[in-house]
This record gives structure tokens, C-alpha cells and sequence, in this order.
């Protein structure tokens, strides 16, 4: 069983609740606009597209931090919700054990990911699905850690781990048996930058203690071939099925600054985009989601439109 290799399944989650900045939201309409759908209907895609926030997107507001320690908690969880019930729905037309589509997942935010694999793994409740999270940040943030922003996408893997500290209102995004989605067995971070002050010593040290697989953005910048095969090895052997979460954080903002917050990982978008498309190509992919593209810092869409066409190039060598 993998993903179909002529059919891919678009959701849309614009959604920009859980951040520091405003922009975002506006991150499908952009991909979509510079020809996303054409250029996988040309390759031969049937391309289906389903919206999971249709009353238009979860923009940005101004918000304190709440006694849970998360900011606009209670909008970051509808739009988990809605993009858990989105992926499940358009899930629903394809047996288990038939070709699902290729599910690809425009953001919005890291937030979401848990929200996907738990869609993912409902479906699938004898598959393992495993994660390769391509990101800068760890996003072991919990709520009211010392020093927290409160910003729930800077908690992505501590709701994906269900780690001591996450939200209770994210416990729902869990596997069928109630556990996290992931952890150290069906996890690989790629990109993570060691340096960067989000990355905090306690965050690194559970990585550590926990024995999580993790390629650092310096390790990626050297060579990011070998250290992309190496990851993508580590998880086949472990998982039926591999979701990509692809955060462009991980792309060093000095020449390419479209992330919503700019980290400088030292990985530019050609090694990342090398990685991706290994990634993409694997049999085992069913599934990539595109994470904190902001519009406002492509003016143009000359970035994003290079990030389409990547994309793009990763998926047509599915069809060959």
C-alpha cells in the first residue's frame, strides 16, 4: 500500500492565530496563485482541493497570554479541529487499503501538524506513520515555561509528543490509542538549528535524553544529500508511511527570506529544496505540508514561486 501516484489531495488551512507575526494566513492563496494547481494538473495530477477554514481565513489578532499559558488558545484549536475533520473527510472516499491521494497541506502554521497525523493515523489506525520534521526550531516550547512567548506554533512538537506541559485542549490530536503522534521512534528533525536561541538547553537535552534522531541545519548545509538519505533511511525502516512537514524557517533568510521569522540556519533553499525532493521521492511519502511561508516578505511572489516550482519537481518524479 502507499499514496496513489497520479492523484494528490490539496488542503488549505489559512490560519494565522497562533504567532508572532501577521502574514501567514495568506500563505495557500500565494502558493496557489503562482500556479501550484496548473503545474501538477500539466504533470498529470488529478488535483482536488479542499478548504478546511471555507469562512475565510483565521487572520492574526493582538492577544495576551491566557492562564494556560497560550496565546488565542481556544482560535488555534478550531483551527486544528477544522483541519483534522478537512483531511478526514477527503480521507473518507479512499479505503484503507486502497492508494490514499498524496495529501498536501498548505499553511498556515506548524501548529496544525498534529492535527494532520492525527487525521493521518486515524485513518490508518494499523499503519505506523512516521514525521520528518524539516525545521529550524524544535517547537518543544510548553505553556507557561519560563521566558515563553505563549505562541502555540512554538509548540508543535510538544503537542505532537504529548510531552509533559502540552495544552490540554490539544490532547484530542493524539493517536487512536491516545498517545502522541510521535515519538524518538518515528520522529527525525532535519535542519534544526543548534544555535538559535529558541532551541533552549532543556529542549535540546529532552531531544537528548529521549534519544530523538536529529540533523542538525549545519550538518544539512555540508552536504545535504547524504544527510537527507541518511534520515529518510532511518525512518523507512521504521514507518509504513512518512509525512513531511516542511517548516521554510529552515531556509537561511540571508538570500531567501520568506519565513515568517528569519533563522539563520546557514542552509540555503538549494540544499533544503535537495532535501525535499529526496524526501518527496521516497515510496513511503504520502503526504508534505508546507508550514510559515509569509507573503508580506515576498512582495513579488518571485520566492514563492520558486518554492512551487521545487515542489513541484519533487512531485513529478512520483509519477515517473
Amino acid at each position: 500500500i502507499m499514496a496513489s501516484s497520479n492523484k494528490i489531495s490539496i488542503i488549505t488551512a489559512p490560519a494565522d492565530v497562533g504567532s508572532v507575526f501577521p502574514g501567514k494566513s495568506r500563505a495557500p492563496a500565494a502558493l496557489q496563485s503562482v500556479g501550484l494547481v496548473n503545474k501538477l494538473t500539466t504533470l498529470g495530477y488529478e488535483v482536488s482541493i479542499h478548504d478546511a477554514l471555507p469562512d475565510g481565513p483565521a487572520g492574526w489578532s493582538e492577544s495576551e497570554i491566557g492562564l494556560n499559558g497560550a496565546r488565542n488558545e481556544a482560535a488555534a484549536v478550531a483551527v486544528c479541529h477544522a483541519v483534522k475533520d478537512t483531511i478526514t473527510t477527503a480521507l473518507a472516499n479512499s479505503s484503507p487499503e486502497e492508494q490514499i491521494p498524496f495529501q498536501l497541506i498548505l499553511g498556515g502554521e506548524c501548529l496544525i501538524c498534529p492535527a494532520i497525523l492525527s487525521a493521518l493515523t486515524h485513518h490508518m489506525p494499523t499503519k505506523r506513520i512516521g514525521l520528518l520534521y524539516v525545521d529550524a526550531d524544535c517547537d518543544l516550547t510548553y505553556p507557561n515555561e519560563p521566558g515563553s512567548t505563549g505562541n502555540i506554533a512554538g509548540m508543535a512538537l510538544t503537542h505532537l509528543t504529548l510531552r509533559s506541559g502540552a495544552l490540554e485542549s490539544m490532547k484530542t490530536f493524539c493517536k487512536p490509542d491516545g498517545s502522541g503522534s510521535v515519538d524518538s521512534s518515528n520522529v527525525v528533525l532535519f535542519g534544526l538549528n543548534s544555535s538559535s536561541p529558541a532551541n533552549k538547553r532543556d529542549h535540546l537535552g529532552y531531544l537528548f535524553n529521549e534519544n530523538y534522531r536529529v540533523f542538525t541545519s549545519s550538518a544539512v548545509a555540508l552536504d545535504a544529500t547524504r544527510r537527507a538519505k541518511e534520515a529518510l533511511s532511518w525512518l523507512e525502516e521504521r514507518v509504513d508511511y512518512i509525512l513531511v512537514h516542511l517548516d521554510v524557517d529552515v531556509i537561511d533568510p540571508g538570500l531567501f527570506p520568506l519565513g515568517n521569522v528569519p533563522n539563520w540556519t546557514g542552509a540555503n533553499f538549494p540544499e533544503i529544496m535537495t532535501a525535499l525532493k529526496i524526501f518527496l521521492a521516497s515510496k513511503k511519502a504520502l503526504g508534505l505540508t508546507i508550514a510559515e511561508v509569509n507573503p508580506y516578505h515576498d512582495p513579488g511572489l518571485k520566492m514563492t514561486g520558486r518554492l512551487v516550482d521545487e515542489v513541484v519537481a519533487g512531485l513529478k518524479a512520483r509519477l515517473d
